[in-house]
């Protein structure tokens, strides 16, 4: 575990955004967006609002293009066991919808609402999956490595995904 610091060097910051984006890779490459824009952010709770937001300098907005996250901390440490991955779809209205906000020190920054979001996938949805056993293959009449097989589970993850945000909109 890196330790945490109050400044991490613009060198620190590259190299724990590469580390990070590792893990993601795999999916990037997988649905052919290898060179996907990823830019780990903190999720925190703006005063005076109720939900989660992240928030986006707008150069990082201007690229016309899906964004892909992960939550981290101030110091480019995953705050989530799971290392979700999460897709910020696009906006061509970024400017008029998504509120700004200015630092003190001047920079603009677009809140985004965390429930906005779409998840991808968690780590534990990466990990390679065993071979289907023999004896399912005889009942399903289908072979490890068989596309319909492939197509389900993902039909089954993405239905798991959708369950998941419903489930974290009905617990506020």
């Amino acid at each position: 575990m890196i330790s945490s610091k109050k400044n991490v060097t613009p060198a620190e910051r590259k190299e724990r955004v590469q580390n990070l984006r590792q893990e993601h890779q795999p999916y990037f490459d997988k649905v052919g967006i290898s060179d996907a824009l990823f830019i780990p952010k903190m999720a925190y709770r703006p005063q005076g609002k109720d939900e989660l937001y992240i928030s986006f300098f707008p150069s990082e907005l201007e690229n016309e293009c899906d964004i892909y996250t992960e939550f981290v901390s101030i110091d480019y440490i995953s705050e989530d066991p799971k290392r979700t991955l999460y897709q910020v779809p696009h906006n061509p209205f970024w400017k008029e919808e998504y509120e700004i906000i200015v630092s003190n020190s001047g920079h603009a920054r677009h809140f985004i609402p965390v429930s906005e979001l779409k998840v991808i996938n968690t780590a534990s949805s990466r990990i390679n999956r065993a071979p289907v056993k023999e004896e399912t293959d005889d009942v399903f009449k289908v072979s490890p490595n068989n596309d319909k097989m492939d197509k389900l589970i993902n039909v089954l993850e993405d239905i798991h995904y959708t369950l998941e945000g419903i489930k974290r909109k009905i617990s506020r």
